[in-house]
C-alpha cells in the first residue's frame, strides 16, 4: 500500500511503495522510575475481570510515570508529558515465555479525568507517543479536559523495544534502490530483497519482528486499558489505527467504550486491491492540486496549461529520474520512487498544497533536493543524515505479518501492474509487484479472522469523501462488517476528518466521545 502523511496522524497503506510516517525528530523516553513522578496500576476487580489467569501478572503491573525525553528542541511541548514503560508477553500463546515493552506517554486531563483517551495515528509503525506532541491539534480542548489523553508506540515501534534492521547508511542505500519500479525491479528481485531485508531484522531484532501483528498490538491495548484503571476502553484511531481499534473491539467486545475511527480501513480488501484503491485516490488528489493551484496559487508551477496537460508534464518529471543519474545536493542518487514519495506527502493535506508547488518548481529546474527532503520525511530521516524512528521497518514487518496467506502469482501481479497504470498514470508505474515484498518476508502471516466487534457498544466511523489514502468506500465497507457502527462523512479532500479543523466534524466526534451521543444516519459534514 501506498503510505506517508506529513502529520501526527498517518496512512494506512501497502507494501508496494514502502511509504512510511512521519518523521517527528524524536527518539528516546525515560525508563520507568528515572524520574520520579506517580505511579498507576495494580488494577484489580472489575478494570481486569475476565483476563485469564496467565495473563493476571500483566494486568494487575505497577507502571511508574516519569518524564519523557526527546533528542531534540520540542518548545516546551513535553513538560506536560508523562512516560511510562508497560511489560507485555511477546507470544500471547506463552504468558510465561519472553516479554516485551509497550511506551506510553500520558497528558493529564484539565479537569477532572474520566478516564484515559488512547490515540493511535496509523502507520503501521507511527509514534503515538511522539504524537502527544502536537496533542493540542489533535483533541479538542473540551476533550483534553475530560480525559487524560495517552498516546502509545505499538510493540515493534520507536521506543517500545522497536525493531532494528538497517543501520543510516544501509538505510540511504536501500532507498537509493527504484524498488518498486517493476520496470527497473522484477518481482523476483524484489522478493529476494525483502528476504535480505527481513533475515537482518531477525538477526537485530530476534523473535519481536515475528510477533508485531495487529491482533497482538490490539491484546497489548488491553493491558494498557487495565493499568490505566479504566474499565472499558475510550479510543481514537486514525487510518491504520481504526484496524487496530476495530480488532481491539473484536477481541474485546465487553471492554468496548467510545470509539472513534478516523478514515476507516477496510479489512477484507487484498493489498492489491486496497493498492489499485489508494493509487486512484491519490491521482483523483493530484488533479486537484493541479486544479487549486491553478486557480488560487500565485505563482503556480504547471499554470498556464490544463489538468491533463499538467499531470503528464509530472508525469515526465518522475519518468526523468527512472535511469538512475539524478544526484540532489548532497549527492544521493533520487529514484523514481523517491520523487513520487515527495508529491506524494502533500497531497495528504491540501494545507500542505503550497509545499508541493514549491517542491515541484525546484525539481523542474533540475533540484530534486525539496521532493528529496519531503521523501527523507516519510521515513524519518532529518537534515543531518540519521533515521530518528523505525517507521519504515515497523511498517514492513506489520504489513507483511497481517497480509493475506494466499499465494499471488507473478501473472497477477503483471495484471496487476496493468490495471495501476490505468487507474493512475502518474503513480500506478511505480507501485505494482508490491506482494512481492511481503512473500519474501521472513515471517509467516498471522491468522486472520472476520471483524464485527458482535456485542460491542456503538462505534464511530469518520470517512472522508476524497481521501486519497482511505477511500471513503472503505468506512462504508467498515461499518457494514461491525455489528454496531454509525458513519459521520465529511465531503473533502484530504487524509481523515477530525483533526481538519471542521466544526461540524469535531462537535459530531466531540458529542460522542463526552456524552455518548452518535450523529443522525446519514449525517454529512462538508
Amino acid at each position: 500500500m501506498i503510505r506517508r502523511t506529513a502529520s501526527p496522524r498517518c496512512a494506512s497503506l501497502s507494501a508496494a511503495a514502502a511509504l512510511t510516517a512521519a518523521g517527528l525528530l524524536l527518539s528516546g523516553c525515560s525508563s520507568p522510575g528515572a524520574t520520579a513522578g506517580p505511579t498507576s496500576g495494580g488494577a484489580s476487580g472489575a478494570v481486569v475481570e475476565g483476563a485469564p489467569e496467565e495473563l493476571q501478572r500483566y494486568y494487575t503491573q505497577t507502571v511508574d510515570w516519569g518524564a519523557c525525553e526527546f533528542e531534540v528542541e520540542t518548545n516546551g511541548a513535553e513538560d506536560d508529558l508523562r512516560c511510562a514503560e508497560v511489560e507485555v508477553p511477546l507470544d500471547y500463546e506463552n504468558p510465561a515465555g519472553e516479554t516485551t515493552t509497550v511506551v506510553m506517554s500520558r497528558l493529564a486531563a484539565d479537569g477532572d479525568a474520566r478516564g484515559s483517551l488512547l490515540i493511535n495515528p496509523g502507520g503501521p509503525g507511527a509514534s503515538g507517543v511522539d504524537a502527544m506532541l502536537y496533542a493540542e491539534h489533535t483533541v479538542t480542548r473540551d476533550v483534553r479536559r475530560a480525559y487524560d489523553v495517552v498516546g502509545f508506540d505499538p510493540r515493534g515501534v520507536g521506543r517500545s523495544a522497536g525493531i532494528e534492521c538497517l543501520d543510516d547508511a544501509e538505510l540511504d542505500a536501500w532507498r537509493a534502490e527504484p524498488m518498486f519500479d517493476p520496470q527497473s525491479r522484477p518481482a523476483d528481485e524484489i522478493r529476494e530483497e525483502y528476504g535480505r531485508l527481513g533475515a537482518q531484522c531477525v538477526q537485530n531484532s530476534g523473535e519481536l519482528v515475528a510477533e508485531m501483528d495487529t491482533a497482538s498490538a490490539a491484546r497489548d491495548m488491553d493491558v494498557l486499558r487495565a493499568v490505566l484503571g479504566d474499565e472499558r476502553t475510550t479510543y481514537l484511531g486514525f487510518s491504520y489505527g481504526t484496524h487496530l481499534g476495530a480488532v481491539y473491539a473484536d477481541l474485546f467486545p465487553e471492554r468496548v467504550g467510545r470509539l472513534v475511527l478516523d478514515g476507516g480501513v477496510d479489512p477484507t480488501l487484498s493489498d492489491m486491491e486496497a493498492t489499485a484503491d489508494q493509487a486512484a485516490g491519490f491521482e483523483e488528489n493530484l488533479r486537484h492540486w493541479v486544479q487549486v493551484c491553478q486557480d488560487e496559487m500565485r505563482g503556480c508551477v504547471v499554470d498556464g496549461s490544463g489538468v491533463d496537460e499538467a499531470t503528464a508534464r509530472i508525469q515526465d518529471l518522475i519518468a526523468s529520474v527512472e535511469e538512475g543519474t539524478v544526484t540532489a545536493a548532497d549527492g544521493r542518487r533520487v529514484t523514481a520512487t523517491n520523487v513520487v514519495e515527495g508529491i506524494l506527502t502533500p497531497l495528504y493535506t491540501t494545507t500542505n498544497y503550497p509545499q508541493l508547488n514549491e517542491a515541484l518548481g525546484k525539481a523542474f529546474d533540475g533540484d530534486f533536493s525539496r521532493l528529496l527532503a519531503l521523501s527523507d520525511a516519510t521515513h524519518g530521516r532529518d537534515a543531518e543524515g540519521r533515521y530518528t524512528n523505525n517507521t519504515t521497518m515497523a511498517f514492513t514487518a506489520v504489513t507483511c505479518l497481517d497480509r493475506s496467506a494466499e499465494t499471488v502469482t507473478a501473472e497477477q501481479m503483471a495484471r496487476h501492474q496493468e490495471q495501476l497504470e490505468q487507474v493512475a498514470p502518474t503513480f500506478g508505474p511505480y507501485l505494482g509487484h508490491g506482494a512481492a515484498a511481503c512473500q519474501g518476508w521472513p515471517a509467516a502471516p498471522a491468522e486472520q479472522a472476520p471483524v464485527d466487534a458482535a456485542g460491542a457498544d456503538p462505534i464511530l466511523v469518520v470517512g472522508t469523501t476524497h481521501d486519497p489514502a482511505t477511500p471513503h468506500h472503505w468506512s462504508e465497507a467498515l461499518v457494514e462488517q461491525l455489528e454496531n457502527a454509525r458513519l459521520l462523512t465529511y465531503d473533502s479532500y484530504g487524509h481523515t476528518a477530525y483533526t481538519s479543523g471542521d466544526e461540524c466534524v469535531q462537535d459530531a466526534v466531540d458529542a460522542y466521545l463526552l456524552d455518548g451521543e452518535l450523529p443522525e444516519e446519514g449525517t454529512t459534514c462538508s
